[in-house]
């Protein structure tokens, strides 16, 4: 923080919220940075810390209304009541009031795409994508999900381009305050130059492996993108060519995540957030033994790698990725059966429209059986 967000917030105070933006000062995109304008006034009154921690409050808050949107989407019982126990997960809490993050807020946009891909609005959910890519670059780790969705809903291509003009649109205030256009492109290509580990106390298999002599000489990095990227390949396949219905759609979700930052390299200890965040939604509609014990496991396993970085414990981080290990194997498990059992239910012939039906062109199709 007093490296990256104190310096930001004081830059802001200084030049003004509008002249801060003449060039760049912050290896973030600007949607985070415009929020943070706002509250930077908040800094007459309160130390430039504590606003921070606000605003991140604040993105929690916002995360909580998504998933109340979420679960009203799915039919779940006392939507309001789940999505406001969002504010006191362990992973939230350790998140926004102890490191003043903002992952609560592209996570945010993550859960309204979701949202809208139950009710079938794509081009809203292409949007709010869009938006969440805007915020962050973990945002990513919903894609290979979203990507199998367009694809088994035969989605026009056409509005598969929301998303990138979304992204692109949240830059035109800096640009046109005078922050050059190619800094703000390549912003998340150099926030990927600034490590080497293998893993940055993300508790996935990594963070065990980087622990082991034996393979220090092995081109480790290589091997886990390749590993990444056939996974990726793999889930999209593998979900694109199945019927993704009410049971499936939440644990296909959430399998996404789990498996891309359990598989990439150079992962931090943050990065499970939107998994995290997602199988609590799981546990929630679920309302099973099944559901909640994958909801903790993951919560244990991303609490563990965040206590491991604040006290700087690695052992913490790897007792984590045992616990995520086993979350990542149940959620496949439970949405493989899922399919089965949806097999089941559709084992007489079907109309091929309730199995794959295009989206209209506006994309906008409303039905709570996703």
């Amino acid at each position: 923080m007093d490296t990256f967000l104190i310096p930001w917030f004081d830059h802001i105070r200084s030049t003004g919220v509008i002249d801060a933006f003449a060039t760049p000062f912050s290896n973030y995109t600007p949607p985070y940075l415009y929020l943070l304008a706002l509250v930077t006034p908040l800094g007459v009154v309160l130390p430039g810390l504590t606003v921070l921690k606000l605003l991140s409050m604040l993105g929690t808050v916002s995360l909580a209304g998504a998933l109340w949107r979420l679960f009203s989407a799915l039919d779940a019982p006392s939507p309001q009541r789940a999505a406001a126990l969002t504010l006191i997960l362990p992973s939230t809490l350790l998140n926004a009031p102890l490191l003043a993050q903002c992952d609560a807020m592209w996570a945010a946009a993550c859960v309204m795409a979701l949202a809208m891909a139950v009710e079938r609005r794509h081009a809203s959910m292409l949007t709010w994508l869009g938006l969440a890519i805007a915020f962050k670059l973990q945002a990513a780790f919903f894609g290979p999900f979203a990507v199998a969705l367009l694809l088994n809903r035969r989605v026009g291509m056409h509005l598969w381009l929301i998303a990138p003009a979304t992204a692109f649109a949240t830059l035109l205030p800096a640009w046109a305050a005078g922050w050059p256009i190619a800094d703000l492109l390549t912003i998340y290509v150099r926030q990927t130059g600034h490590f080497d580990l293998l893993s940055l106390n993300a508790p996935n298999p990594w963070i065990i492996v980087q622990a082991l002599p034996v393979l220090q000489d092995l081109p480790l990095q290589g091997y886990a993108m390749a590993i990444a990227i056939g996974g990726s390949v793999a889930y999209i396949a593998w979900l694109a060519a199945r019927r993704i219905g009410p049971e499936l759609i939440l644990p296909a979700a959430l399998l996404a995540p789990l498996l891309l930052v359990s598989t990439l390299p150079r992962m931090h200890e943050r990065y499970f957030f939107l998994a995290d965040i997602l199988a609590f939604a799981l546990a929630v509609t679920m309302r099973n033994r099944a559901g909640w014990s994958i909801a903790a496991l993951v919560q244990i396993g991303s609490s563990l790698a965040i206590l491991g970085y604040v006290f700087d414990t690695q052992a913490l981080s790897m007792l984590g990725a045992v616990a995520m290990i086993v979350a990542t194997y149940r959620t496949a498990k439970l949405a493989t059966r899922s399919i089965d059992n949806q097999t089941a239910e559709t084992s007489s012939p079907i109309p091929r429209e309730a199995i794959a039906r295009p989206a209209t062109t506006g994309g906008e199709v409303f039905s709570a059986s996703a």
